[in-house]
This record gives C-alpha cells, structure tokens and sequence, in this order.
C-alpha cells in the first residue's frame, strides 16, 4: 500500500549543497520509485518540483551570527509547514537533525513513523568550533536534545558504524539503528582528467570550521618550496572562505591557489578534472571521527587519489597506501610531505587512484539508497 511520505533537510536540494542534500534527494527519488506519495519540505530556491516530486520551499539556516539561533528560526519555519501535513503523513524521512527538532513533539500527536537518517551530530561539532557566549553557555542544553530527537526516532540509519557506536553508548536501542555509508554518482563523475593535471591538489566542498582548510593551506609553502608550479583548487564557500584566503596571503602562496565559492553541484565537480589529488583535512574530533564525508567517494569516482587525515570513519572502507594515504590528523607538515610523496611518486599516485575507482563501486549510490530506503520499512 502506497504510503505518504514527508522528505525533508536543512541542506539545500536546489541547487544541491552539500553531500546530505544529494543523500536526501536520492532517498526521495527512491520512495516515489516505489510508488509511494512523497513531498519534500527543504530548501529549493524557490523551486517547486523537483524530480517529478511535489516540493514545498522555505530558506535554509544562514548560520552567520550563531548557528543555534538560525537552526531556532528554521525549524520554527519547518513547523508551519509539516503541521499542515501531519495529519495525513504515514512517515517522515529526516536527514539530520536540524530538520527534525520539532518532530518527536508532533509525533505525541499524530501517528507518524519518524525515520531518521544522519550524517552528522551537529551539536558536537559546537565544542570543537568558535562560540559565542550564548552558544557555550547552550551547548550542553543542545547536545542532550540532539540525543534525544535522535533516541525518539523510530528507525535510524547512519553514514558509519563509529557513529552507530556513538549513538549505542549514548542510550539508543541498537536495534533501530543500521549503517548505511554514503555513496557517490558513478555515472556522473567523469574519470579523465585535463592537462596538467599530475601536479594539481583540490579541496572539493564547504570551507568551515570543520573542515580543517586551515590545515591544507599551513601545508602548501612546503610543497611549493619544492615544486613551485604546483596549483591548489579550493572549490566550495563557506564562513571560513575569507579566513582561509586570508591566510594564504599571510603565507605568500595566494598565487598558487584558485579559490571558489559556493557553486552548483556539477559545476563544483567539474574541478575534479584539473587535479589528481584530492585533500581531506579535517582533524581528530569526535564529530570528524563518526563521518567519511562526501567528498572521499567523489574523489574516488572520478579517479582522484586521496590524502586524509587519518579518522576512525574513513579507515571503515579506506586503506592506507591502497586506495587512500594518510596523514597524522592537524599535522600540516606531514600532509605537505605526502603531497610531496605522491607528487614525486607517479608509481603510487596511479595505484591509489585506480584502486580507489575499484573501490568506489561498492558505494554507488544505487546501491547505497535502497538500503536506507528498506531499512525504514523494516519492521
């Protein structure tokens, strides 16, 4: 029996931003596949269809001044628009839980399945990120009640079993929680690469405090040092941009280095082919341990070899010196080093790269999909 579905994200899925909006969209697409009655509630830009499936808009979280006030002021928002829904909603599909703080209120209320998916704890990405003093002073309070949404959950799916372990400890029935890693558009990522290529390095995605840009940026003068012709992709925006273009004219490598901002999905992965490494420099954080990022099946898919930092998410599916190179975690000297390793090391570069594009397979997003698709019918 076909059932009627709410999809919803504070990720914008139009244009697409961020690796949960994709995740999302896919999962929408794959509930309408299987002839059930889905919209979706989520940032379009003002775009009202999407992939055939009805689609009711609102602005996403601007996170400028303080992220808890701007995720208040969405899900106040958000709460408009399911109350208009939730009498006649069979289950609501969240992906993560800045979408989903006001469901387990509405739930003591109408009988709604809450099927939660989750790619990141936000909330402790807060103890690791600059604060105001509201937000220090919130943060404990935060941290419980993204617990507790989570724990209210009826079925939970999550991008590694590090993050299942986090969930279990913190109280959250095992049962209602299945691993689903997130995947990469195969089909889409384009293998071949552009000339002069060989001696490229990208950052592919947001640039916040997470993210570790800081990092790859401290570790660019030692490779241009050495090898001076060098060229670094920073393809993505965020409330770290200035910051991280700032430091590169502070280390005198601002020539060396082509910044973007935001850009269209497409658009953004269209870099991919000017570079054959792609960095992941997050650090050892606990929010940065629990994920694998969208990013490392991107540069997999299109045949980029990977350096990152060694975090407990990634070594799950990754293997050092196999389809990946690690680095110490916020050690910018050992990653300009591994730069220089794999640059100096065309033998390597091509073995990381290939066998990352075999590994890659195991994660395409058909296969990935259906299984947060069933695991929410599950019984």
């Amino acid at each position: 029996m076909a059932k009627n579905i709410i999809v919803s994200t504070h990720d914008p899925l139009h244009p697409i931003i961020g690796g949960g909006a994709l995740r999302t969209l896919k999962a929408a697409e794959e509930f309408k596949k299987r002839g059930h009655n889905v919209k979706i509630v989520a940032p379009t830009d003002g775009k009202n269809m999407l992939s055939g499936i009805e689609t009711h808009w609102l602005h996403a979280p601007r996170k400028q001044r303080s992220s808890i006030l701007s995720s208040i002021k969405f899900n106040t928002r958000l709460l408009i628009k399911f109350i208009k829904f939730a009498k006649k909603t069979d289950i609501f599909f969240i992906h993560n839980t800045i979408a989903a703080m006001t469901i387990p209120f509405l739930k003591k209320i109408y009988p709604f399945k809450f099927a939660l998916d989750i790619t990141d704890i936000h909330a402790e990405y807060l103890l690791v990120g600059k604060r105001n003093m509201f937000e220090k002073i919130l943060t404990p309070i935060i941290l419980m009640v993204e617990y507790w949404v989570i724990n209210c959950a009826d079925s939970i799916t999550v991008a590694t079993k590090e993050m299942k372990n986090l969930l279990v400890e913190k109280g959250i029935d095992a049962k209602k929680i299945e691993v689903v890693y997130d995947g990469a558009e195969i089909d889409h990522l384009s293998t071949e690469k552009e000339p002069g290529s060989n001696f490229n390095i990208i950052h592919l995605g947001s640039v916040d405090r997470q993210h570790g840009v800081e990092i790859f940026i401290h570790a660019i003068p030692g490779v241009v040092k050495k090898m001076p012709n060098v060229k670094f992709f920073i393809v993505g925006g965020g409330r770290e941009l200035p910051n991280i273009k700032k430091l590169a004219d502070e280390l005198g490598i601002s020539k060396n280095c082509i910044f973007t901002d935001y850009l269209p999905c497409q658009q953004a992965r269209e870099y991919l082919k000017k570079a054959k490494i792609g960095i992941i420099p997050r650090e050892d954080t606990l929010p940065n341990r629990i994920i694998t990022t969208l990013k490392l099946y991107e540069y997999w898919a299109s045949a980029t070899a990977i350096i990152s930092s060694r975090l407990a998410g990634i070594e799950e599916i990754a293997q050092d010196k196999k389809d990946i190179l690690f680095f110490t975690s916020g050690d910018s000297k050992d990653l300009s080093e591994k730069i220089i390793f794999l640059l100096e090391s065309p033998e390597m570069l091509e073995k990381i790269r290939n066998e990352g594009s075999s590994t890659v397979k195991k994660f395409s997003w058909n296969i990935q999909i259906p299984k947060i698709v069933d695991f929410v019918f599950k019984e």
